[in-house]
């Protein structure tokens, strides 16, 4: 998967009366400048992700990150297992005082009573993938956790999870 970006700011001609915004700068762009080096005079798109500096290794970020959803660590594993079944993920987040604290696997709901609390059952968050992880070093993460989906982080955000399949897909 790759990203793109598009500028939607003045034309290089900004305040001239040929490329430049209309009235008050809004950021309407009323024209561009003529005798310009592109043919199409369409818009420039930029890729959101540079060159890689390593070839073509397919990295986490080229997967499909599916959404994770989020359960207070308070609630009883019975509730885990009716939001895990009503949004058919394996994989829960679970939130502790407004921050991401642990994870509750298909292993976990499986296996844990049903009065048991989310928190007890729970994973420390220790386990992560970044974007840029090539996916033959997730699939070792993958496999030294013993998990089917892990979540990925950027910069201390969650931005979802990735499922080993996926992982195991992009390697072939």
């Amino acid at each position: 998967m790759q990203f793109t970006t598009e500028h939607t700011g003045p034309s290089a001609g900004y305040g001239s009366r040929e490329g430049g915004v209309e009235r008050g700068g809004e950021g309407k762009v009323v024209g561009r400048r003529s005798g310009g080096s592109r043919r199409d005079r369409g818009s420039r798109v930029s890729p959101f992700v540079g060159p890689r500096p390593d070839g073509d290794t397919v990295r986490v970020g080229d997967l499909v990150i599916r959404r994770v959803p989020v359960i207070a660590a308070h609630l009883s594993m019975a509730a885990a297992r009716k939001v895990a079944m009503l949004k058919q993920t394996s994989l829960l987040l679970v939130e502790q005082g407004d921050q991401i604290v642990g994870t509750i696997d298909d292993r976990a709901l499986a296996a844990d009573h049903d009065v048991t609390a989310v928190a007890a059952a729970m994973q420390p968050l220790a386990t992560c993938l970044r974007l840029a992880t090539p996916v033959t070093e997730a699939r070792e993460l993958f496999i030294r956790a013993r998990a089917t989906i892990l979540p990925v982080v950027v910069g201390g955000f969650v931005l979802g999870a990735v499922t080993r399949s996926d992982v195991e897909r992009a390697r072939s």
